[in-house]
């Protein structure tokens, strides 16, 4: 049987194996335009890695191409049709070494306020390749670096603090972005260069996405233990690009649960993960969409001063075709827990309710280890 891992990068060797042979050799030696802005770090061969900037060959406002927290709402296609105008410039770097001047231009444009303009000159010809890895937005070809040029570049004063602060450690300047009401995204890619920080590292993308979902979500969850419980058992509900979230709140100490389903062959492969106040035990079955999850719904009692129990169920379509990343999960969550919940009676009502018409059967979702856990454990409140 497969795993929940399994499948999903199942679905991500697909994608990839279906660019690729639609791909093959662009030969344009050079592209002009505006970064987002936007910077992306692979993970193949850490610790030297391939670092770039990505920009669409068009000027002016391009923000919306990298910004995924204006994505909800829109369709698959559109995201893609963004995505796939990005082309992306890469050279080897060394994720240990001190930054050098190309990397430093990779950090001008991670800090910048607004689109950053910018010039690629490349070796041989552009190929699509390595366009999703199921943390990160997918992005269009993909070129080796001659040369590249930035100008224009005007840095967030917010983040230049955190940059010019070698004394505050990168935890510290996460959150302090996060209050003054930075993009958890452009954070994202801050921390992927090497802004922040005592010691200065280039973190890949997806690695940086997930440190930084789990260490606001850890902080907020610390917060959150000190507030009052909640009052009501509510059920929240969103679905886009495929995907069906359905959010349970109800009355106890912190605890969380994360679930999600991919039909892989027709068969819905369940992986499921939880945590109470002693925090989450070991690696995430479900990954870094654990941590996104953990994020969305720590901002929602944050937000409210409450302390629940919650618990959210993922399920994945075949309609979801193509990866886009973990953000989709935070932002549907997000998403969700902006619509009017609907009210329940009691604990076993609200799962009922919330399972109630997801192409995943009910028993494959209950007989997970951490699901039965979470639900079904009686907690001292209770008594």
């Amino acid at each position: 049987m497969l795993t929940v891992r399994q499948a999903r990068l199942a679905a991500l060797a697909e994608w990839n194996r279906t660019l690729a042979n639609a791909g093959g050799m662009n030969h344009i030696g050079e592209i002009s335009g505006s970064s987002p802005p936007s910077v992306f770090v692979g993970s193949q061969g850490y610790p030297n890695v391939q670092a770039g900037p990505m920009l669409p060959p068009r000027f002016g406002d391009t923000a919306i191409l990298d910004k995924p927290e204006m994505w909800a709402g829109m369709s698959l296609s559109e995201i893609v049709s963004y995505r796939f105008g990005m082309v992306r410039g890469v050279r080897t770097v060394s994720a240990k070494a001190s930054a050098d001047r190309y990397m430093e231009s990779l950090q001008e444009i991670a800090m910048g306020s607004r689109p950053v303009d910018a010039r690629l000159d490349f070796v041989g010809g552009l190929r699509m390749m390595g366009a999703a890895d199921g943390y990160s937005a997918p992005f269009g070809p993909v070129g080796s670096l001659r040369e590249s040029h930035v100008c224009n570049a005007t840095p967030d004063r917010a983040i230049q603090r955190c940059y010019t602060d070698t004394d505050m450690t990168a935890t510290d300047a996460i959150m302090r972005l996060y209050r003054e009401g930075i993009d958890v995204s452009r954070i994202q890619k801050c921390l992927s260069v090497g802004i922040f920080g005592q010691t200065r590292r280039i973190v890949p993308t997806k690695w940086s996405i997930t440190a930084t979902d789990d260490t606001i979500s850890a902080k907020l969850t610390r917060d959150i233990s000190e507030y009052p419980l909640d009052d009501a058992y509510r059920l929240f509900e969103y679905e886009h690009l495929g995907n069906t979230y359905r959010v349970i709140v109800w009355p106890r100490r912190w605890a969380f649960g994360f679930a999600e389903a991919w039909h892989a062959s027709g068969t819905p492969v369940v992986g499921a993960d939880s945590e109470d106040i002693g925090g989450l035990r070991r690696y995430p079955e479900t990954e870094g969409a654990y941590h996104a999850a953990r994020l969305a719904v720590t901002e929602y009692l944050a937000s409210r001063r409450r302390q629940a129990g919650t618990l959210v169920f993922r399920d994945i379509s075949p309609a979801y075709s193509i990866p886009v990343g973990v953000w989709q999960v935070r932002e549907g969550i997000r998403m969700a827990l902006r619509e009017q919940p609907v009210f329940a009676g009691s604990l076993q009502d609200a799962v009922k309710a919330a399972l109630k018409g997801l192409s995943t059967p009910p028993n494959l979702w209950l007989e997970r280890p951490a699901i039965s856990r979470l639900l079904f454990q009686r907690t001292i409140t209770e008594y």
